[in-house]
């Protein structure tokens, strides 16, 4: 058995986290045995994962007591998963005494507004990429665009470097017209209404109030549109404020956090992605899996452009984004892509066995 701890997930269920449980999901649990590290209490999650709580980094003497704790437990792989190098719980476990650590690019920025922060992470970005060689063993990208973004080019060139795409389940994403109706019924929305969509966390990164500007060009066109936003993060209550003094709350549904994501979005129309910046938005992936048009921003990589239900467009005007939204309704007819999506190595049952590999190669 091959126990790996995995590390951090956060209450908020953004990407990073989504691959993390789809990770222990679908893992051989015959040789693998995962263990979920979070800052959050594990009451947040499902019962069925197993989660402990971690102290925060820079409670150094905590975090390293817990190391210490998993490495006697026979842990002795730990797999991070990051959106920049915060290369201080690396240190600590290196010194704590683990035999292997994996290191997991998931985003290719800082996602954070406020100055001093993300000039405090950005520098520990940059002195933590200078020493991810004599730090870490194994190099993980979820994209081209952020590898290049956490780790140098001699780590990238590397034997010790994998490109291992985020990838989905895509036995999941059977079209079910007849569901979509349903939940069409339970929001009291019609049939023949216009249904943008959105998944992510209400962060900076994700551009909200860009996808305010967009919806609201959209109800010029069409006044019988809806906005379903998923999700939810610090930045809800500024959004909701937005949708309010636009007096379009009645066409805005905020979800929150909701577990039957793809029974949502067989009731969406299009979705929409205009974010700052991503790792590889694992939505992109779903929204083709499941016939639904998508729009994405042109700062993400081309690498979700899987099939032409994909287009980027540039996030400095919403009226293309309005203008793409209205010719692509109702004319789009389903196609089933799934086959071509595995073809291209984004099915979560082929990621997983890339990962299993690595796993048992670090034993």
């Amino acid at each position: 058995m091959i126990k790996v701890i995995e590390l951090p997930i956060d209450k908020d269920m953004g990407g990073l986290t989504s691959y993390v449980l789809q990770l222990y999901r679908m893992i051989d649990k015959k040789g693998f045995e995962l263990t979920l590290l979070s800052y959050d209490e594990p009451s947040n999650f499902n019962a069925n994962y197993n989660v402990e709580m971690v102290s925060r980094p820079y409670h150094v003497v905590r975090f390293y007591k817990k190391m210490k704790q998993l490495i006697l437990e026979g842990n002795h792989i730990i797999h991070f998963h990051q959106s920049y190098v915060n290369i201080i719980p690396i240190l600590i476990a290196k010194l704590a005494g683990f035999k292997t650590i994996i290191l997991h690019a998931h985003s290719s920025s800082i996602d954070d507004n406020r100055k001093i922060v993300r000039f405090l992470k950005t520098g520990l970005h940059k002195v933590g990429r200078f020493l991810l060689p004599y730090l870490v063993d194994t190099y993980v990208g979820c994209s081209t665009k952020a590898s290049e973004w956490m780790f140098p080019r001699k780590c990238i060139d590397s034997d010790s470097y994998y490109l291992l795409h985020n990838a989905i389940d895509l036995d999941l994403y059977d079209r079910n017209i007849n569901l979509g109706l349903e939940v069409r019924q339970k929001f009291n929305i019609p049939k023949d209404a216009l249904v943008v969509g959105h998944i992510g966390r209400f962060t900076p990164v994700k551009n909200h109030p860009f996808i305010i500007d967009i919806f609201k060009e959209v109800l010029k066109q069409n006044p019988n549109s809806y906005l379903f936003l998923l999700g939810d993060g610090v930045e809800r209550h500024k959004i909701e404020s937005l949708v309010k003094s636009a007096a379009i709350s009645d066409k805005v549904i905020f979800m929150g956090y909701v577990n039957n994501t793809v029974d949502i979005m067989q009731a969406i129309d299009i979705m929409i992605l205009p974010s700052l910046f991503e790792g590889l938005p694992l939505i992109a992936i779903e929204s083709q899996a499941l016939g639904i048009p998508i729009l994405v921003s042109d700062t993400i990589t081309q690498e979700v452009v899987l099939t032409d239900l994909c287009r980027t467009l540039p996030i400095d005007n919403p009226k293309p984004w309005a203008y793409e939204i209205i010719s692509k309704f109702g004319k789009n007819k389903y196609m089933d892509y799934r086959a071509r999506i595995k073809e291209l190595g984004y099915d979560s049952s082929v990621a997983i066995k890339k990962i299993e590999n690595i796993y048992k190669g670090k034993q």
